[in-house]
């Protein structure tokens, strides 16, 4: 009996996935393992998600059973796409947890990302994930991703790689809005309410506050639109100035500049 014991215990397969029971331990492992990823070797195939556990995980999310089978088949063709870049190092990144699925987005300092998408398939003691999808790279933006995590108030977790280990820390606060994203953003609000008051009095208007736009609230300290033409055969042109930044925007939506924003110091 003991004899027979032993022989199942050698037998029995390992546990799936990479074993992380914190963040810290699922980018340690995913980054060591990454140079190899990138070229399509390594761990990469075994630890894949198999269409069991994709399966698990689509009806998990809602998905409905009938489309279940086209969802697996197009995530395991995914799987053997080829990520654009094969080095990569990474010194920031952020782990987005949604359920069981998490998703690793790390940056390098040439401006690249690499995306990892995992599921977790072992418990809340002995955390280990298998890869749903990856590993991507993109040029999407540290700024960006941050952004849009941010707007999605799911579970992140942002780590930074220092003398060789990564370790987790606080969030980097947004940058400050530069002088031409303000007056930018600022023409863009400014045309879509003169767009949205023309499709209600079939007129244009000089008055921003007749069309809803309250200039405190844009972050700009001048703002004037002048209003050409008699209605409905109007055209208007739209300036606004920041720190003797000025910019103009017409109603077909063509931004020009009258005067550069000072450089940022």
């Amino acid at each position: 009996m003991l004899a027979l014991a032993l022989t199942l215990t050698v037998l029995a397969a390992p546990p799936r996935g990479l074993p992380a029971p914190h963040s810290v331990e699922l980018v340690t492992e995913i980054d060591k393992r990454l140079p190899k990823w990138l070229a399509g070797e390594g761990d990469l195939k075994a630890l894949w998600a198999n269409p069991k556990e994709l399966e698990a995980h689509f009806l998990s999310r809602g998905v409905k059973k009938p489309d279940v089978a086209a969802m697996v088949a197009a995530t395991v063709k995914e799987q053997a796409d080829k990520a654009g870049l094969q080095q990569f190092n990474g010194t920031r990144a952020f782990v987005e947890y949604v359920g069981k699925a998490a998703t690793l987005h790390a940056f390098d300092e040439e401006g690249h990302r690499c995306e990892v998408s995992l599921l977790a398939v072992g418990t809340e003691a002995a955390q280990r994930y298998v890869v749903l999808g990856g590993p991507r790279t993109d040029t999407k933006s540290f700024e960006a991703i941050a952004e849009r995590l941010r707007q999605d108030k799911e579970m992140v977790v942002f780590l930074e790689k220092k003398d060789g280990a990564w370790a987790t820390g606080a969030v980097p606060p947004p940058p400050p809005p530069d002088c031409t994203g303000v007056l930018k953003s600022a023409l863009k609000t400014i045309f879509t309410a003169e767009k949205a008051y023309f499709a209600e009095k079939d007129a244009y208007s000089n008055s921003l506050s007749k069309v809803g736009v309250d200039v405190k609230t844009l972050g700009i300290t001048s703002a004037k639109v002048s209003v050409a033409g008699a209605a409905p055969q109007q055209t208007f042109t739209i300036q606004v100035g920041l720190k003797g930044g000025i910019m103009t925007m017409d109603d077909k939506g063509t931004v020009l500049t009258v005067a550069d924003c000072p450089p940022v110091k």
